[in-house]
């Protein structure tokens, strides 16, 4: 590619995930490219990582301190910084009382990133809640679980992108 200004270039409006940029290393004092996707950190998916353990399963009131290892579990890669979910839960007994299954970056109870609420939804119907979940530093997240009974409440979780 010959020398030409900035200005003088063809303007791309629309970059590919695979385009490339000119980026300079400090660390190693070198040029480097860099993908447009590792630029922004955002990777989305266009079919969900499922795990059998969150497709349906019934599930018991779970305290706050339950991690969910996303790479072992969901296949992500090790030490992302959060992931875009979609979760979907439905509670037997959740017409008449608080039923709820939220995820989080942390263990302290009560605190959550993305909740799929089900206090007053009549019994057995699907609550279904999309949203971005910080991660701890392992890149996993916590969940919590209250149910109205034992197994009563089925839960979804599919993962629709993460940012590394």
């Amino acid at each position: 590619m010959a020398n030409k200004k900035i200005t003088d270039l063809t303007e791309l409006t629309k970059a590919a995930s695979n385009d490339y940029l000119e980026i300079v290393d400090t660390s190693a004092n070198a040029s480097k490219k860099i993908s447009r996707e590792n630029l922004t950190g955002w990777h989305f998916l266009t079919t969900p990582l499922t795990s059998t353990s969150w497709d349906g399963d019934s599930y018991s009131t779970t305290a706050k301190k339950t991690l969910i290892d996303l790479s072992e579990v969901f296949g992500v890669p090790a030490g992302v910084k959060a992931v875009m979910v979609r979760m979907a839960a439905r509670d037997s007994g959740s017409s008449a009382g608080y039923c709820q299954l939220g995820l989080s970056p942390n263990s302290t109870a009560g605190s959550v990133a993305v909740q799929a609420y089900l206090q007053g939804v009549a019994n057995d119907a699907y609550v279904s809640v999309n949203g971005v979940v910080p991660c701890d530093a392992n890149g996993d997240v916590y969940y919590q679980v209250v149910a109205s009974g034992t197994d009563t409440l089925d839960a979804v979780i599919e993962i629709w992108g993460y940012y590394l």
